[in-house]
């Protein structure tokens, strides 16, 4: 899964793909204005917050639509950094203005507020499986004898991930496989040492352990998706197709604790864009019928409003974060 994302000359992220815009191979809300428009609330309200200037650190900047945009909407000037490992994509978002970072290493800390939407869902995930009394073996990536890629199983690679069901208390049937990242707390670690102080904010897709490794997705929750067609093949067009996984926010949460972090709260998509005011954004246009649209589709339970939560984190001594409650 590492690899066909981010292999540095094959990888579905290196090769640029339209992610943010309208002709992107899958549905995102970064492809719409109103979208930027309520992070930049969010952004603004942290600031406040934190006072003083701030550093906004995007976490994979896409086209760099999103980044553009919420720049246009911030109330004041802040600095604007996006972590991006992709080449490609590095360069279409110099070419709409913004600074990007291939690494956080040369980034120091400083008061900044860490947004990052749909990032934690491709990171590369581990496929166990449950076997017969109570045993464990992991789904690997091999060649057949015709040199082809294929699925193989082996025991588990490592005891992290035996640590991580226990953890959790998650068992594993017959023939149940789950997904699991054990990258998010090295992740959540790169980005506290630089937010001193501030947020962390997620907009991804996922659940509770208890849900995401529920008997309700024995077959995990990996996906794959071509042209804006979900696809049932991992190995089918490895490079052209994105790899995604839902989110254990179990995991997530438990990590930036251990590191220190405060949990700030969770909410779905629609409830933060409107506790944010996006409604404003209709008022404040032209075109109100589109901007109506744009809102109700992010912001609608049956449509991205709920297809998305916001998980943010805020570091020591901090009010509570922006969007998770309504304003008064």
């Amino acid at each position: 899964m590492s690899m066909a994302l981010f292999h540095e000359t094959h990888g579905f992220y290196t090769q640029a793909p339209a992610i943010g815009s309208s002709a992107g191979p899958f549905d995102t809300s970064a492809k719409f204005t109103a979208f930027a428009f309520g992070v930049a609330q969010a952004i603004n309200h942290a600031a406040e917050n934190i006072g003083g200037p701030i550093r906004v650190l995007e976490l994979g900047g896409g086209t760099g639509q999103l980044g553009a945009g919420i720049l246009s909407f911030l109330s004041v000037p802040h600095e604007y950094v996006v972590l991006e490992t992709s080449h490609g994509l590095r360069r279409k978002q110099a070419k709409k203005g913004l600074k990007t970072v291939e690494t956080l290493k040369g980034l120091d800390p400083t008061p900044t507020v860490v947004f990052g939407n749909e990032v934690l869902d491709a990171l590369p995930v581990h496929r166990v499986m449950g076997l017969a009394n109570e045993e464990v073996c992991e789904l690997f990536v091999d060649l057949d004898e015709n040199g082809e890629l294929c699925e193989q199983i082996g025991a588990v690679s490592t005891p992290k991930l035996f640590q991580r069901l226990q953890d959790e208390r998650i068992h594993l049937g017959r023939g149940h496989i789950a997904d699991l990242c054990l990258e998010i707390p090295s992740f959540l670690q790169e980005l506290g040492r630089v937010t001193k102080p501030g947020y962390i904010i997620f907009v991804d897709y996922g659940d509770k352990a208890s849900n995401i490794y529920s008997h309700r997705h024995r077959n995990g929750t990996l996906r794959f998706y071509y042209q804006q067609q979900q696809i049932h093949d991992p190995f089918f067009a490895v490079g052209q197709q994105d790899m995604t996984a839902d989110v254990d926010f179990t995991a997530v949460i438990t990590a930036a604790k251990a590191l220190g972090l405060e949990f700030a709260g969770w909410a779905s998509q629609g409830a933060w864009l409107t506790n944010l005011g996006i409604q404003d954004y209709v008022r404040t246009g032209k075109d109100s019928v589109s901007r109506q649209a744009e809102v109700d589709l992010l912001t609608g339970e049956a449509r991205l409003g709920s297809a998305f939560d916001v998980l943010m984190f805020k570091t020591q001594g901090l009010p509570d974060g922006p969007g998770l409650s309504p304003v008064s």
